[in-house]
């Protein structure tokens, strides 16, 4: 109404201007020359003013909230050339002209968006716009404006129950608010705690599981929330007079980077309505009460506000030492209960595993490593990657998927969880407990090939990261340079050789000599060590007898003046003999005396000499000894068995049933490299590994069983079974290669070979015919042919290796720090050639001829060897 009395108002004042009486106030129109060369003229009319409204919805205004007011025009106007200052007491945020579409009589609405300064009663000042016709002016308006005041009927805390947390580890934090006012006059709530935008952390509010009538919902930390309130009791009839209460509820953080955690004080603000209010929640306690309200749809209102206090936090790093890489991130107290969806299945078919993980952490912060990580499944299970998840109330269902593989399974076994225990600050393992499992055959098999599954390459390359550097090879330079010198002097070099042939030829057969004979070798350092002391001393003669007592086997101060006769058995001189006795007699004599003369000790070294050469003469240049070992060892084969039995009667899938079986392996392999029975040792320890899970280890006994008895078909069986229960699927691109051959079998054929060259020879010495020669001719091609085969097939022992690892990455070099080879780990069980040694790390090449490094202890090598 008000617009049109505006619109009247500026009509009656136009209507009194034409018609006269408005003469004195209204001047003449004015002529203005616009061209000197036409002589047109424009003729300008005087702007009319006007005054229109300024329209604000709002009844409250705050220091912190723009103020939106809205101008109506009824023709179209331009945008004020100016607009107040700050010293007006109000900042323009925003002012805008645009044509109005909506309404038939507005052809032109200005919004605009200011705030104020400051807080009391200020005035907001006019705006002038300007039509082609009209002045249009606002009139000046005066507010009160306030600010958020703290309440002293409030309370707001946000406690975390310790102040001390290890990176990852799960902090809860108790909130609570507490408002002494009516309910039906709160509105508008705003809270946006700091921990919430906290950079690299994760945070989760649980879900509520209180009684429904104590459920609310609210706006808390940018999310939607439902809390627990509980109001005060009171015996107050009416409803609308009722008090708020305390709202309560649990928020938990995680904090990725360690540090110290500095959360300032979190302001949590409502609307507090002026007047009796309205109701709090008109449909549901959830997400339509008024703490959703916005405060642009509230009338007459202030605003309250209270602080929780702040909060420093320090977070420490999880220990490196005693980590492993399936650190599964959970925190002591835990807890996690296994069952199995059926207890009798066939081998190969899927069976549901299900966990139920209880601990003091949220659904959502629960994880488990996944089951291709526990070393107990690996052989006997195939697990499925990922889990399905189930919300507990103290905790989160998961439920995984695996296939058992062989019938020999009795039972799930006892699964291994690394957690993080934040009392005592270390690591811990959590066992679940064993769960019997009977598996029948499937279709007259009592195995299932895991490589029925995987068709497709399971190892893919990573194409990040570069590889290894090569190290230096036979053509590097100074190689090079080496072989380069060697050609050019190869006439003087030869004949070197053949000069230093005759030199050193009787210095390597005294070394050989020596090496042979223990007799002469202690004779020849009882020499030495006599020839070094000087002339003419006790320590010189003490030495030229125990070299009497070396050259004679005997015990170095065994000598006695009546040893003397051996010297002429042994075809000495009798005048060195008589020398020998005469020194025995003057020294003697010297030390039994009453009076000790001074030690009379004759030179010695010549006498020394001679008899040493003599001895070189004359003793056999070949003894017949033999060193018999006093060491006996247990008998590791009956402990082996007595392990074994004990395990085969435990109870199934216990990580002491497993326990006892690796100690069985260990035994058998002792016993097997004390030569007890080897091939069946290692036969016997294969299958003590295989019980054990140790599908690896497993492999490597059963190929070095097969060195030892490599027609045995229940060698070949039980590799091939083992083979097929390893994880990762290679496509073999090797062909056979002379170092599979076992060496105990190429030396045996060579030995054969050789027994029948001598006959053969021999046969053509007495007869010399054609087909005796043919004979010689081919056993002595054949003798070489094993020669070559066996000094090649013994040189390459130990090339040939299992990861026994429960899984590792490959690298492209040897260090950690290189990229990994391949996107996915290796398990235990792939077989692998060596190609390269470098300090701790192992350069192998898969099946495919693919390379990558690995740590020297987490590949078993296979010994090709004699014995």
């Amino acid at each position: 109404m008000r617009f049109f009395l505006t619109v009247l108002l500026i009509g009656l004042i136009t209507i009194s201007r034409s018609s006269g009486q408005g003469s004195v106030s209204t001047p003449p129109p004015t002529v203005v020359n616009t061209s000197e060369n036409t002589g047109a003229v424009e003729l300008i009319t005087p702007l009319l003013k006007a005054t229109v409204e300024l329209e604000i919805d709002a009844s409250s205004f705050f220091t912190d909230m723009a103020i939106n007011a809205v101008v109506k025009f009824p023709e179209t106007v331009a945008e004020p050339l100016e607009t107040p200052g700050p010293d007006s007491g109000i900042s323009i945020i925003n002012l805008d002209v645009m044509e109005a579409y909506n309404e038939e009589e507005v052809a032109s609405v200005a919004t605009i968006s200011l705030i104020a300064i400051d807080a009391g009663l200020i005035t907001i000042p006019s705006f002038e716009f300007q039509s082609d016709t009209t002045v249009y002016r606002t009139l000046a308006r005066q507010i009160l404006v306030s600010t958020p005041s703290e309440s002293e009927a409030m309370t707001f805390t946000m406690t975390p129950a310790k102040t001390t947390v290890y990176t990852g580890e799960p902090l809860r934090i108790d909130v609570r608010w507490e408002a002494n006012l009516i309910t039906n006059q709160i509105r508008s709530m705003r809270c946006f705690p700091e921990v919430f935008s906290y950079p690299n952390s994760e945070i989760i509010v649980p879900r509520n599981t209180d009684l429904e009538k104590y459920q609310m919902g609210m706006p808390f930390g940018g999310r939607r929330i439902i809390a627990k309130r509980v109001p005060p009791p009171s015996n107050e009839p009416n409803k609308q007079f009722e008090k708020f209460g305390v709202v309560s509820f649990p928020i938990y953080v995680k904090f990725n980077d360690p540090g110290i955690v500095e959360l300032p004080e979190a302001k949590l603000e409502i609307a507090h309505l002026k007047g009796k209010g309205g109701a709090f929640a008109p449909y549901a306690a959830y997400f339509n009460n008024g703490l959703f309200e916005p405060l642009a749809s509230l009338e007459v209102f202030e605003r309250f506000y209270v602080n929780a206090p702040a909060v420093t936090i320090k977070v420490l790093p999880l220990p490196e030492k005693g980590r492993s890489e399936t650190f599964s991130g959970l925190f002591a107290p835990v807890s996690i209960e296994t069952s199995l969806s059926d207890n009798e299945v066939e081998v190969g078919e899927v069976v549901e595993v299900a966990f139920r993980v209880t601990s003091n952490a949220p659904h959502g912060m629960l994880e488990l490593p996944e089951l291709s990580a526990q070393r107990a499944l690996r052989g006997r299970f195939r697990p499925s990657n990922g889990y399905s998840r189930k919300w507990l109330k103290d905790g989160t269902g998961f439920t995984g998927r695996i296939r058992p593989l062989t019938t020999t399974v009795t039972a799930l076994p006892s699964l291994q969880f690394q957690i993080f225990d934040p009392t005592i600050g270390a690591y811990q393992t959590f066992q679940t407990k064993a769960q019997p499992l009977n598996v029948k055959p499937a279709n007259g098999k009592n195995f299932f090939d895991i490589r029925s599954l995987a068709p497709e390459i399971t190892l893919t390359n990573q194409a990040a990261g570069v590889w290894h550097n090569d190290q230096p090879g036979i053509m590097s330079d100074l190689m090079n340079q080496t072989i380069g010198w060697l050609a050019e002097n190869m006439l003087i070099l030869s004949l070197a050789a053949v000069g230093t042939y005759f030199v050193l030829l009787p210095w390597v057969k005294e070394r050989r000599r020596r090496s042979i004979n223990p007799a002469y070798r202690d004779q020849a350092a009882a020499y030495e060590a006599f020839k070094k002391l000087p002339e003419r001393t006790e320590e010189k003669w003490e030495a030229f007898l125990h070299f009497l007592a070396t050259s004679f086997s005997m015990p170095g101060g065994a000598w006695t003046p009546g040893e003397a006769q051996r010297l002429r058995e042994r075809g000495i001189s009798e005048t060195d003999v008589q020398a020998v006795i005469d020194m025995h007699t003057a020294i003697d004599a010297t030390n039994f005396a009453f009076h000790k003369p001074a030690s009379q000790v004759p030179e010695l070294n010549r006498l020394g000499r001679r008899l040493f050469d003599h001895f070189r003469r004359t003793l056999p240049a070949i003894a017949a000894f033999l060193l018999l070992g006093s060491m006996t060892y247990a008998d590791e084969w009956t402990e082996a068995n007595r392990l074994f039995g004990q395990a085969l009667a435990a109870t199934p899938g216990e990580h002491t049933t497993e326990s006892l079986f690796t100690q069985s392996a260990l035994k058998f392999e002792a016993a097997a490299v004390h030569h007890k029975r080897s091939g069946a040792a290692w036969f016997n320890a294969g299958n003590a590994w295989f019980n054990a899970g140790e599908i690896g280890r497993a492999i490597s006994c059963y190929r070095q069983a097969r060195i030892f008895r490599p027609f045995d078909e229940d060698v070949t069986n039980s590799l091939k079974a083992a083979r097929a229960l390893s994880i990762d699927v290679v496509e073999d691109k090797r062909k056979l290669r002379l170092e599979f051959i076992p060496v105990r079998w190429l030396s045996s054929g060579l030995v054969i070979s050789v027994w029948f060259f001598i006959v053969f020879l021999l046969i053509h010495h007495r007869f010399r015919t054609k087909i005796s020669l043919t004979g010689v001719t081919f056993v002595l091609v054949l003798l070489v042919l094993l020669s070559f085969f066996t000094a090649f097939a013994a040189s390459r022992s130990e090339s040939e290796g299992v990861v026994v690892a429960g899984s590792l990455y490959g690298r492209k070099g040897p260090a950690y720090g290189y990229q990994q080879a391949f996107n996915e780990p290796i398990h235990d069980g792939l077989e692998v050639r060596i190609i390269e040694e470098r300090e701790e790390w192992l350069l192998v090449e898969l099946a495919d001829k693919r390379q990558c490094w690995v740590p020297a202890d987490q590949v078993r090598r296979i010994k090709n060897v004699l014995s």
